[in-house]
């Protein structure tokens, strides 16, 4: 009795985490999210279901490369990526992307989304982005906290990356 319930259990986890069960799009998705987990992308769009580009990089850098390589593909495209706060969240607002799926998501980050009609889906919902270390608030999410203009959440994320740039 109790291996069947731990089999009926992992079948569950099997189709919720596989997307069967979340309402979210399958196919493209599952492919994107796939590249993702196996390091060869961190950021990709999508456009009608289709992907369209891929970026490797760490942190919101390829986001925010994607946003100026590709701004018209951006407007009403998708966007899958590694992990979503209310930085990636800025840009994504900014580059006016109608959907946005991240591995993990800040639960800030689903919040500025949907305040500016942005849908959002996610496979691990976190309270907080941190640093890399896991010892405090990530940098990047830091330099946006409380601005709640994305275009201005941006150019303050733009000037912390010089910042942090220039130490390098």
């Amino acid at each position: 009795m109790k291996k069947y319930f731990v089999l009926s259990v992992f079948v569950c986890l099997s189709l919720i985490l596989s997307g069967c069960c979340t309402g979210r799009k399958v196919g493209e998705y599952d492919k994107a999210e796939m590249l993702i987990r196996e390091g060869k992308a961190e950021c990709i769009l999508l456009r009608d279901g289709k992907i369209l580009h891929i970026e490797k990089g760490r942190g919101v850098s390829p986001l925010l490369t994607m946003s100026k390589k590709y701004p018209e593909v951006m407007f009403g495209g998708e966007i899958v990526d590694k992990v979503i706060g209310r930085a990636a969240a800025a840009i994504a607002i900014n580059g006016k992307v109608k959907h946005v799926h991240g591995l993990v998501v800040s639960e800030d980050a689903v919040e500025f989304l949907k305040a500016h009609d942005i849908s959002c889906s996610w496979t691990v919902k976190v309270p907080k982005i941190l640093n890399r270390t896991r010892t405090g608030l990530c940098p990047l999410e830091k330099s946006v906290e409380g601005i709640s203009d994305p275009v201005k959440a941006q150019k303050a994320l733009e000037e912390k990356i010089r910042q942090l740039m220039k130490r390098k």
